[in-house]
């Protein structure tokens, strides 16, 4: 139906009849016009709530994704979601690799994740507090060279692919974490003992204790309790794991006195010679590893001049 010339027209939702613009009710079919209006109006506002919903969506994983979530802040300095789960993560394949993939499986399982988790939020928590008074005391930077040497003992003939397949992560990542241990060992070696290794442990543990009740520590992840027995991943490791999974500086002389000591062991145990030693401080425990063909044939606790099997 053609409408006069200049007149606005419009099609009944119902009937499809063709009405002037203002008519209320179809001319064909007696049902309101004014539905469509509705319809027409309506569309452009649920667009609208639709845009505002997807903006609600991304705005909620943005804030809540892994990579911006904070899991606790040590003296306004954030400790990132992200730097916790790879911290995790390096553990979970470092004892996954050495004791087993069901280490973290079943009930006994899930008690030794959650003791991973707790002791390695303690472990950033107390590594900020150390590197915050270790650049207040001038402490902030490691020479390159002695991180290499780090790096290729703790390697001890193994290539980079080896070592990222026992410890997780990057060979940079790896470095980075050498490079926060040396800045935090010579820190507490010449400001906190004052070069007087003489009762070193309960010095530094009792400086340690008083520095960090005046610090300023909040903790949003929620970890569940953890027994105080010892980790069934570390039993024999020297009475629980304040940084196990994660390597740290090592005194050289005591370094060549595990690897000395280990290697002796090995020899009267299997008369065998030719082996080497790969000798690590995991924070719990300082462990010898003797390899045979690049392969471990044998590991070993070290503590106060003894050694002892894993």
């Amino acid at each position: 139906m053609e409408g006069y010339p200049g007149t606005e027209r419009h099609s009944c939702p119902f009937c499809d009849g063709d009405n002037e613009r203002g008519d209320r009710f179809c001319i064909h079919c007696g049902k309101p016009l004014s539905q469509k209006r509705r319809t027409q109006l309506a569309k452009p506002l649920i667009l609208a709530g639709l845009a505002f919903i997807g903006f609600g969506l991304a705005a909620f994983f943005l804030i809540h994704s892994p990579e911006s979530r904070k899991v606790g802040r040590v003296n306004g300095e954030s400790i990132s979601g992200e730097e916790f789960s790879k911290r995790i993560a390096r553990a979970k394949k470092f004892y996954e690799y050495r004791y087993g993939q069901d280490i973290f499986q079943g009930e006994a399982g899930r008690g030794n994740l959650n003791r991973v988790r707790s002791e390695t939020l303690d472990e950033m928590i107390n590594e900020r507090i150390l590197l915050q008074e270790a650049k207040a005391a001038g402490y902030t930077d490691a020479p390159e060279e002695e991180i290499e040497k780090e790096l290729e003992a703790i390697k001890n003939g193994l290539s980079n692919a080896d070592l990222t397949s026992i410890f997780g992560g990057r060979i940079e990542d790896f470095k980075e974490e050498l490079r926060t241990g040396w800045v935090i060992s010579r820190f507490v070696e010449k400001v906190v003992l004052k070069d007087n290794p003489v009762n070193g442990s309960q010095l530094f543990s009792q400086w340690l204790t008083q520095v960090k009740a005046k610090s300023t520590v909040e903790t949003y992840v929620k970890l569940e309790p953890v027994s105080t027995g010892a980790a069934s991943y570390c039993s024999s490791g020297g009475g629980g794991c304040g940084g196990c999974g994660r390597a740290q500086a090592l005194d050289p002389k005591v370094e060549q006195e595990a690897r000395a000591k280990g290697l002796e062991y090995y020899e009267k145990k299997t008369h065998k010679k030719g082996a080497s030693a790969r000798v690590t401080d995991f924070g719990c425990h300082i462990q010898v590893d003797i390899l045979e063909d690049g392969k471990v044939a044998l590991s070993l606790t070290y503590r106060q001049g003894e050694v002892q099997e894993i």
